[in-house]
């Protein structure tokens, strides 16, 4: 799971800049195991224990807490743990009573099948999390089936954000909406609106580049499904002003970091290479990782692209998708050219 969203607030816009320039890693998210009860049809994260035992294992809940106390001594606040599952983590319940008793604003990314009365139980004893965000697949249990091979993902979290809700503990909702789902987005609405919790959804599904296998071709839109009823208004809010920074417009650099289950110091989820493997030194990786992500440069074909005011790239998404922050991928190539060719063509020019 990733988070990577603009903040609406003024203070935390100023104090995330503010750490930006100054490289000071405000925001930390905690991948703790690529493991998930679910198996959703377009994860990019989740793993076999075959597949992960290829890549390393999982960091134990000492170094966690290591990386946790150097963390917190060069100025992190914000503290996310996700997975995977992170439930699942072995030793969750230690290192979250750690984490909460160092003082972090601690929230938790989670697919909200596993929260139930004895984790709330828990949440009493070691302290509520700032904030829960869960993903929601669908608005009945038998989309859930299709989406995540769940057959009551969807009786699950309603009952998971209920209980939450009865503790006063903020719950959002976050969707990714594929071809299997796509019917229900109506429905998940209706239901996010019943519960009184915000929701948000994103068409945006990744290839995987860190070793999962999912079948993101078949279940993700093409731009082409809905190009064509795009308005004015939407295609001049789209464009972008090129800079020769690729990470011009990403809210993260600098002032984040995401840590993968098996140690990798990476900008994001996404964002596979570059990375730095921990060493120990957690603000010395830290400045390791950000001088290689300095150094990063737009592909070389998108300098004199005449459509480049309209291309969607993000090294992250890049690479994900073509296996290189620094190589463009042909889809983004086209989407730009027919943004381009919509808005000329809206414009009257």
């Amino acid at each position: 799971m990733i988070d990577c969203e603009r903040n609406n607030d003024s203070i935390i816009d100023s104090l995330n800049s503010w750490a930006r320039v100054n490289k000071i890693p405000l925001s930390l998210t905690i991948e703790l195991t690529p493991f998930c009860n679910f198996n959703c049809v377009m994860c990019y994260v989740r793993l076999s224990k075959e597949q992960a035992d290829v890549q390393g294992k999982l960091l134990t809940v000492q170094q966690w807490l290591d990386i946790a106390k150097q963390a917190k001594s060069v100025g992190t606040l914000n503290v996310t743990l996700t997975g995977g599952e992170p439930f699942l983590y072995p030793g969750f319940w230690e290192l979250y009573e750690k984490l909460n008793q160092m003082g972090f604003i601690l929230s938790i990314l989670s697919n909200g099948s596993l929260i139930d009365a004895s984790v709330i139980d828990k949440f009493r004893a070691y302290g509520m999390p700032s904030m829960v965000k869960m993903t929601i697949y669908g608005a009945s249990d038998e989309t859930y089936q299709k989406v995540s091979h769940s057959s009551d993902g969807f009786t699950r979290i309603s009952k998971a954000i209920d209980l939450l809700k009865a503790e006063n503990v903020p719950v959002v909702l976050t969707s990714t909406i594929i071809r299997e789902n796509a019917d229900d987005l109506k429905l998940m609405y209706e239901f996010s609106g019943n519960k009184g919790v915000p929701l948000k959804h994103s068409i945006s599904v990744v290839k995987s580049s860190r070793g999962a296998e999912n079948s993101v071709e078949a279940s993700r839109f093409a731009f082409a499904d809905f190009s064509a009823e795009l308005s004015l208004e939407y295609l001049e809010q789209s464009k972008y002003k090129w800079t020769d920074d690729p990470f011009g417009f990403c809210v993260s650099k600098g002032n984040s970091l995401f840590i993968t289950w098996n140690g990798h110091f990476q900008l994001c989820s996404f964002l596979s290479k570059p990375y730095v493997k921990y060493s120990g030194d957690f603000e010395k990786d830290f400045k390791k990782l950000n001088y290689k992500l300095d150094r990063i440069i737009n592909p070389t074909g998108c300098y004199n692209c005449i459509y480049k005011e309209f291309c969607q790239r993000c090294p992250a998404i890049l690479c994900a998708e073509s296996g290189d922050p620094e190589r463009v991928d042909d889809e983004f190539c086209k989407m730009a050219k027919r943004l381009y060719e919509i808005y000329k063509l809206k414009k009257g020019i």
